[in-house]
């Protein structure tokens, strides 16, 4: 493997011709060291799974700094971008910087109360809207979003990405599901910097990984992800993912596990 440079100055690092924050970039949960690798992890995961076009109009909530978004600036040359998130600061460096040079990239703050990112948010996830209209995006992104939500806020964006898709539209939202026998690879390797052992039940078929901060990382049985991927109207266009975090799988999907859903065709006709 190639040993990458990354030349930090000013504490910003360069990426593909923008200057990027580095304390913003450690908030999407890897610093300049990792965040080419990522972005092109991520950029080839959206081509497998998602079959990405130039006209696409592409969701993602959860846009962060923009890593996703500055390598489809290439790709989307004829569709849209809307990127959302709960860190402001984040969201106005991305209109400041990539909306200025594509005007079909837009980028919108959820004021949503968050544990870790923005406690002092106005709104429960509850009561918010996505800031497009119905039935007009093709593609929805969510990278590491699921994975710090409670389950009646997953149900609520499941909701409302259904309302938010075209009839052929898909959705990827990465996640974490877990089995004993996941769950004892994962104790046994503790492959990432956050130790996720998942010890704590809080009912049956959801597990958190740390009681002070239980948001920082929520896992659900399969079970009940596919009863709540169902009983909110959707269905998977892909058989559940399976992630490298546990160690588990010997040939992982991804670096999470990761749903792939669409509306079911039944329910459009």
């Amino acid at each position: 493997m190639t040993a990458m440079l990354f030349i930090v100055t000013g504490g910003e690092f360069g990426f593909r011709g923008y200057q990027v924050p580095v304390d913003l970039a450690e908030l999407t949960g890897g610093g300049p060291e990792t965040f080419e690798a990522i972005a092109d992890a991520h950029m080839a995961s959206l081509q497998k799974y998602l079959q990405l076009c130039s006209h696409h109009r592409v969701l993602e909530l959860g846009c962060g700094i923009g890593r996703d978004a500055i390598p489809l600036t290439e790709q989307l040359t004829e569709g849209s971008y809307v990127g959302v998130d709960i860190v402001e600061p984040s969201i106005r460096w991305c209109s400041e910087n990539i909306s200025e040079r594509y005007p079909n990239f837009k980028f919108v703050h959820l004021d949503v109360a968050d544990q870790l990112h923005n406690p002092g948010g106005s709104l429960p996830t509850s009561e918010f809207r996505l800031p497009v209209e119905d039935s007009s995006i093709d593609r929805v992104i969510a990278w590491s979003v699921l994975t710090h939500m409670w389950e009646a806020d997953i149900r609520h964006y499941l909701r409302e990405f259904r309302r938010i898709l075209r009839p052929d539209g898909l959705m990827f939202l990465t996640c974490f599901v877990f089995t004993e026998d996941v769950l004892a690879s994962a104790r046994a390797t503790n492959l990432t910097p956050f130790n996720l052992r998942f010890d704590y039940e809080i009912y049956s078929g959801c597990r958190i990984n740390d009681p002070r901060y239980p948001l920082g990382a929520i896992a659900f049985s399969e079970e009940m992800w596919r009863e709540i991927v169902e009983s909110e109207g959707l269905e998977f266009h892909q058989p559940l993912l399976r992630g490298a975090w546990s160690g588990y799988f010997a040939e992982p999907d991804d670096g999470q596990d990761a749903l792939v859903l669409r509306v079911p065709v039944k329910l459009l006709q």
